[in-house]
């Protein structure tokens, strides 16, 4: 691992599972594989050693949802691979019915089960 490098991101979630069927499916697709697995998370973490991990909320603050226009972190952003690429996830996404805020020819962006905007750049 790099100096400087994002070593991981923590992103708490309301539904564990639905986080899991989602991120576990768009990560493969990115690179990431199963890093860690225990009753409350889990974690994915890529090739260069950066990981992402997942962590279901204490039932007494599951009432609050993510909220991207308010303080806090908006989205995640992706390096994706050709035009191609990103149009074939484009299709699996729509096959999937997963919300899509914004596409271009060179970008998506759409949304978790958690309404986390998530972002493919190729």
């Amino acid at each position: 691992m790099e100096y400087g490098q994002i070593h991981h991101v923590e992103y708490y979630v309301n539904g564990l599972e639905k986080t899991k069927l989602f991120w576990g499916w768009f990560l493969s697709k990115m690179g990431y594989t199963e890093y860690q697995n225990w009753d409350a998370g889990i974690s994915y973490a890529h090739k260069n050693q950066t990981y992402l991990v997942f962590v279901e909320v204490e039932p007494a603050h599951r009432q609050f949802i993510n909220n991207r226009q308010a303080a806090g972190m908006n989205h995640i952003a992706f390096k994706g691979g050709s035009q191609q690429e990103l149009k074939s996830l484009v299709e699996e996404l729509k096959q999937k019915d997963i919300k899509i805020l914004t596409q271009r020819e060179d970008a998506i962006c759409f949304v978790d089960p958690n309404q986390f905007a998530v972002e493919v750049f190729c």
